[in-house]
């Protein structure tokens, strides 16, 4: 089982399981700077969804994680990264 999301070398594998066939819709590689780069953008992303869910937003927060978070997710090969980017947030 993969356990460290913010780790190059589990991405490699995450990437590796996800995307084992190659296809229109499988993003490239990614290299070790490039992974640290979106891993800190989505943590920064979903810190955004936060606070556009906590200030009543939902429709703008559901689009934005259509438009936004989506797509990061696929590219870093996760599921749902939510939980490996801590929020600073106490009431989350």
């Amino acid at each position: 089982m993969i356990r460290d999301v913010a780790s190059y070398d589990d991405y490699l594998k995450r990437y590796r399981m996800f995307w084992s066939e190659e296809g229109d819709d499988r993003p490239p590689m990614l290299s070790r700077e490039e992974y640290r780069e979106k891993y800190g953008l989505l943590c920064e992303c979903y810190r955004t969804y936060w606070e556009l869910m906590q200030g009543g937003q939902e429709d703008k927060a559901a689009t934005y994680y259509t438009r936004v978070i989506n797509s990061l997710e696929n590219e870093l090969a996760l599921a749902d990264g939510s939980d490996n980017c801590p929020l600073d947030e106490p009431d989350r």
